[in-house]
């Protein structure tokens, strides 16, 4: 390893900048340092104090900058982007972001501009051609805007993050099939499908094609079945780390001076009632509105106009989507009326609750709308709310006492995007258990049994079987082989993987 790599891994995990003299190293390893233990606001507030973004180093210099724009820090955050575009004609990624900067000040016209700079400076990063594809989405009518989506799949079909900007706009079922078939002209291996498999099946789900995605992911869990490699998934989203109570206080002040009565709900009031905080192993902070104060329109026009937030459509819901400038996703749900309680809808369910009015809750010297008589709400929502349960999933009456399925075909999709994950991680029990309640019946029965999928092999699942209360299995035959991610392993008595 080179000594410059060295020296920077050193400085991020110990606070050496402690023992350097006052400089530009000191500095340098005190940002490093820093920036790996800092929320974006304390990190905003940290540069602040030491006088703004020092431009020496580039990758510091970059970290900064970010941690000033995800805080809302804009003027120094403008400031910092447009030395840095100077300083590094360069790098690609300065361009980027003040791309997403004016994108969330309105200026769409002038973000797409830069968003094209950045990729052509650098035709082969990612980054910059989802970036253009988000751009052009705000700068463009929808039709152009989708020959950008079309060519840049094309560009890089085997890419999470460019079929992914394109996917995340499919909202008919010919917006899909442009984006799958330039997916499908610009791949030739099978295992292709798994490199893209989220982005293609959620192209299709939000086109109102649900059965095409339940296909995708069909499809997909044959191919590792069959013993090709999937990559590994990236983690759900959670809300540690991505600024949440700023989202939380910016919703609240900017609903509060629309004149828009709310309330925070679900995960949200569950964590302020709970902990006095959001949770941060919760996907997203939750807000209802009653449906007398509800105006999808309006909504989207308050956020729109703000610097902090940026609009994230669905076409199959009701429901306004956020994104906050920290990274956290929002969902403002209309909470109806109907035979004496209330309801909201997702896109596949909908969640009942007895009728409330809105109180308010002291969370960090903040008054904040939720729920009356809680008490009952989270009852009603969650069970038995006081214990922490992080694999709670709304969607299913397992877990969520207060949960209706609208659309049974969108709940098996939900199940086989589960089994999945559970595949690639090598949790088979988990496989076959959700593509069980997916009624995928034979695919079940391909995973089966107590064993796992490991990158070194088959191996019991000692923790599962005791679990389900299972006599455990006996070992494979020694003279059984399997194929696991391209390494034979022989499986049997104390496997020599």
């Amino acid at each position: 390893m080179k000594l410059k790599q060295v020296v920077a891994r050193a400085v991020t995990k110990l606070p050496a900048y402690k023992v350097l003299p006052p400089g530009g190293l000191r500095t340098y390893a005190a940002l490093k340092y820093q920036s790996e233990r800092l929320t974006a606001q304390e990190m905003a507030d940290y540069i602040d104090s030491i006088g703004g973004v020092p431009l020496r180093y580039y990758s510091v210099a970059m970290s900064a900058t970010r941690s000033m724009f995800l805080a809302g820090a804009d003027e120094a955050a403008r400031e910092a982007l447009l030395q840095l575009i100077d300083r590094f004609p360069e790098h690609v990624e300065p361009r980027c972001l003040y791309s997403e900067f004016l994108g969330y000040h309105g200026d769409y016209q002038k973000s797409l501009e830069l968003a094209r700079q950045a990729r052509m400076l650098q035709p082969s990063s990612a980054r910059a051609l989802a970036r253009e594809v988000q751009a052009a989405y705000q700068a463009l009518d929808i039709a152009q805007a989708d020959e950008v989506a079309v060519a840049a799949v094309g560009r890089m079909p085997r890419n999470n993050t460019v079929v992914g900007a394109a996917a995340r706009m499919s909202h008919t079922p010919e917006q899909y099939k442009r984006i799958y078939a330039a997916w499908e002209h610009a791949t030739t291996e099978p295992g292709d499908l798994l490199r893209t498999i989220r982005p293609l099946a959620t192209a299709a789900a939000r086109a109102g094609l649900t059965e095409q995605a339940i296909e995708t992911y069909r499809s997909g869990i044959r191919l590792v079945l069959d013993g090709h490699i999937p990559p590994k998934l990236s983690p759900p989203v959670k809300l540690g780390g991505r600024g949440a109570w700023s989202a939380i206080i910016d919703l609240h002040e900017t609903l509060s001076k629309a004149g828009v009565p709310h309330f925070f709900a679900a995960g949200t009031a569950l964590g302020l009632v709970r902990e006095g905080r959001p949770l941060s192993a919760d996907g997203d902070i939750d807000l209802g509105v009653f449906e007398a104060d509800y105006d999808r329109d309006k909504l989207s026009e308050i956020f729109r106009a703000h610097p902090r937030f940026e609009i994230v459509t669905h076409p199959l819901t009701e429901k306004v989507g956020l994104r906050h400038r920290g990274g956290s996703p929002i969902d403002i749900f209309r909470f109806y009326e109907e035979d004496g309680s209330y309801f909201h809808d997702g896109v596949f369910v909908r969640w009942r609750n007895s009728a409330f009015d809105i109180d308010t809750i002291r969370a960090q010297g903040t008054d904040l709308p939720i729920p009356s008589d809680h008490e009952t709400y989270l009852t009603e929502n969650y069970g038995d709310w006081r214990t922490p349960y992080p694999g709670f999933d709304a969607f299913i009456g397992a877990d969520a006492p207060n949960v209706e399925t609208t659309d049974p075909v969108y709940l098996r999709l939900h199940f086989l995007r589960r089994a999945y994950r559970c595949l690639v991680e090598g949790d088979m029990v988990g496989a076959r258990d959700e593509l069980t309640m997916a009624e995928e019946d034979e695919l079940a029965r391909s995973v089966g049994g107590l064993w796992q999928l490991s990158r070194n092999g088959w191996r019991l699942c000692a923790r599962r079987a005791a679990r389900e209360n299972r006599r455990m299995l006996s070992p494979l035959p020694s003279t059984v082989c399997v194929q696991v991610n391209g390494a034979r392993a022989a499986c049997g008595g104390s496997c020599g993987l």
